[in-house]
């Protein structure tokens, strides 16, 4: 029965709904309201050849008063317009107010009042690109026994900063994004992001690079027949002897650098700007990364002496000598005979 009761003269009732919404449309969009509306600001007639120091506002605040419940609705396509014409190198002050806002033309808008910001300050300065080395932040250490061999290759080495001279001269590299090594045993190769954190009136491009770290296992190896000279000029007329004429030396590194030495000819050279004649014995007291150090002991009158003599072997990039045999030398000098 109630059912009966709303369903009878259905087409009236609807009939009657849709006449009194739109008498209600009718009467409320002439009545005038006030609301706070956010429009976005528009820059137009940018200084040439400028770049802002710091980001420009994106929008103001506005009281707008005008017909219509749904005034929001029928200004959404408005915006405030800001003329930068004009403007220099330096500080400068950019007054806003209504006459800023842009309204649709079907607008029924009787006062507009900018409520914040009402001016803005704009530091101008000169626009300047720069190609900026990209330095790869690389934290973490490889897994056991591997380590990271030479630098990292970065493609393309170098990006492209576009903003004002202040902020850019103050860029010496860019950074990426971490790239973490930790416990790794294969190279690497990736792309990461560079860091954009000069602020946001700065431009670097390119987004992202390419990343190339080499790891390879650390291998020891002896390097057999290593032979002894000494490098220093001595007099024509003196003619050295020295023995062993060679070493084993075991070395330890990246597989491609102790593989490099292992396949070619190596030498210790003595340097000492005290050689006499006579034999001198030499032990070896320290290995210093790729030098070793011998102490040579001297008599004179009745006393002795120690000096040190110092002896490099030529290898490759971060090879490391752990062990040298036979741990002591001679070394004679004599006068050449003459005929």
């Amino acid at each position: 029965m109630l059912w009966r009761n709303w369903t009878r003269n259905l087409s009236a009732k609807i009939l009657s709904f849709f006449f009194a919404v739109a008498l209600w449309l009718s009467v409320t969009n002439e009545i005038d309201f006030e609301e706070e509306i956010v429009f976005p600001i528009d820059y137009v007639n940018r200084p040439e050849g400028l770049t802002s120091i710091q980001p420009l506002p994106e929008s103001v605040r506005a009281q707008v008063r005008g017909k219509g419940r749904f005034l929001r609705y029928s200004l959404r396509d408005a915006v405030c317009r800001v003329d930068l014409s004009g403007n220099q190198t330096g500080l400068n002050t950019i007054g806003i107010g209504g006459a800023n806002i842009v309204l649709p033309s079907d607008a029924r808008v009787a006062r507009v009042d900018v409520l914040e910001p009402k001016r803005i300050l704009a530091e101008f300065d000169e626009t300047v690109i720069r190609d900026i080395p990209i330095t790869p932040t690389v934290v973490g250490i490889p897994g056991a026994k591997h380590v990271q061999v030479g630098k990292t290759f970065v493609n393309p080495s170098a990006a492209r900063v576009k903003g004002p001279r202040r902020l850019v001269d103050q860029i010496a590299l860019v950074p990426t994004d971490e790239i973490n090594i930790q416990g790794n045993r294969n190279t690497v190769r990736k792309k990461v992001k560079l860091l954009k954190s000069f602020g946001p009136t700065v431009e670097i491009t390119p987004e992202m690079v390419e990343i190339g770290i080499t790891i390879e296992p650390i291998l020891i190896e002896t390097l057999q027949k290593v032979a002894v000279q000494i490098t220093d000029d001595l007099p024509k007329e003196w003619t050295p002897e020295i023995r062993p004429e060679s070493l084993w030396v075991k070395v330890s590194g990246a597989r491609s650098f102790v593989e490099t030495a292992s396949k070619q000819a190596s030498t210790l050279g003595l340097s000492s700007p005290q050689w006499s004649l006579g034999s001198t014995p030499l032990k070896l007291r320290e290995i210093r990364g790729r030098k070793l150090i011998f102490s040579k002991t001297t008599s004179n009158a009745g006393s002795d002496s120690t000096s040190e003599i110092s002896g490099v072997i030529l290898l490759p990039h971060d090879v490391e000598i752990l062990e040298v045999q036979p741990k002591e030398l001679v070394v004679a000098i004599q006068r050449s005979r003459t005929g």
